[in-house]
């Protein structure tokens, strides 16, 4: 009987080049993604109080910044008064028990007050129940 050599074996080579390029291209893919939460945010001058302490633990459902000319931004989008409504009742019948439907508010400091006013009653008639108002930690101006 004749014994087959050892030196038959062949070697896989695996090129692993494609797999290292999909590795950097889902590390840059979600670098990039998570900055989309900063850009979205309206540069705004907010008013200068002293804010509640307390630790935020999830995001807010929608963020609305009213700007000192009195537009509505919501996700770096002009919106009317009507299409916040419309957003907010879809996200008060679309709530759960324990992640409720609330709204952050940022108000430039030098608009009208009349404008929040009126934000603030549409919120409220569509559900809404949990709303807070974005400040700047300083009393003065």
């Amino acid at each position: 009987m004749s014994k087959k050599s050892s030196k038959s074996k062949h070697m896989i080579e695996v090129d692993l080049t494609s797999m290292i390029d999909v590795v950097f291209q889902l590390i840059i893919f979600f670098m990039f993604t998570s900055q989309f939460g900063e850009l979205r945010r309206t540069e705004i001058d907010l008013p200068h109080q002293p804010g509640d302490e307390t630790e935020v633990h999830h995001e807010p459902a929608m963020i609305i910044d009213l700007t000192n000319s009195g537009t509505y931004i919501v996700e770096s989008v002009e919106t009317s008064l009507i299409e916040i409504e419309r957003l907010a009742r879809a996200g008060v019948a679309n709530q759960d028990v324990a992640d409720p439907f609330d709204v952050l508010v940022r108000p430039d400091r030098n608009a009208s007050a009349i404008h929040l006013d009126r934000l603030l009653l549409r919120l409220s008639n569509t559900g809404v129940q949990r709303w807070k108002l974005a400040t700047v930690d300083g009393g003065g101006s």
